[in-house]
């Protein structure tokens, strides 16, 4: 067996990986994850005070990739709203791709405190979000686009949970995206008129 060598990046992206296979942490433990390095346990002390302190990074470096996936996959020549549908709709996918770090980013307790940069990258994604709304339409005050995002996020958070914890009611993923996306729409256009009235 060719052994890695350890760092921080090498510790997160495996664990990473563990927490994809295991459809979230559970399971996931320091021994785990130096099995699938190649290392002693106690080297991943070298580098992190304990487990939670991993699954708070790798949370911060999720929400990074998230991020990424969103900007790649969400642009388009048409017009600022149909973007924004295109962002809503990398997210979803994303999601769907990722159960597993989708339970990490909402659905997993990780003890302890993450540090202010953790903190900033776990904020980043609701500014990008709020940013999005924005976007996608000029007429929009700060304060109405943040409420917007909030309605948004959490009907989207409730979906993709029923879906990764198989609630359901036996729709393909294709059906499930379509009618996600599309009660995102109905809700945007239905919370925009409202601020134009």
């Amino acid at each position: 067996m060719n052994r890695i060598s350890v760092n921080k990046g090498v510790i997160i992206e495996t664990t990473l990986g563990l927490i994809e296979k295991n459809q979230g942490i559970k399971g996931v433990n320091l021994r785990g994850i130096s099995k699938e390095i190649g290392c002693a346990h106690t080297n991943i002390y070298n580098y992190y005070h304990d487990l939670n302190e991993i699954f708070w990074e790798s949370l911060g470096q999720v929400m990074m990739k998230m991020m990424e996936y969103v900007d790649e996959n969400s642009h388009s020549q048409i017009n600022s709203e149909e973007n924004f549908y295109l962002f809503l709709s990398s997210i979803i996918s994303f999601s769907m791709e990722h159960p597993g770090w989708y339970r990490l980013i909402w659905l997993e307790h990780i003890e302890g405190i993450p540090s202010s940069k953790i903190i900033a990258m776990i904020n980043k994604p609701k500014e990008g979000f709020i940013k999005e709304v924005m976007k996608s339409n000029n007429t929009l005050s700060e304060k109405k686009a943040n409420l917007i995002s909030d309605i948004l996020i959490t009907y989207l958070h409730g979906e993709l949970s029923k879906w990764i914890n198989n609630r359901n009611a036996n729709k393909s993923i294709d059906e499930t995206k379509k009618s996600i996306i599309s009660n995102l729409k109905f809700l945007y256009k239905l919370l925009i008129n409202e601020e134009m009235n």
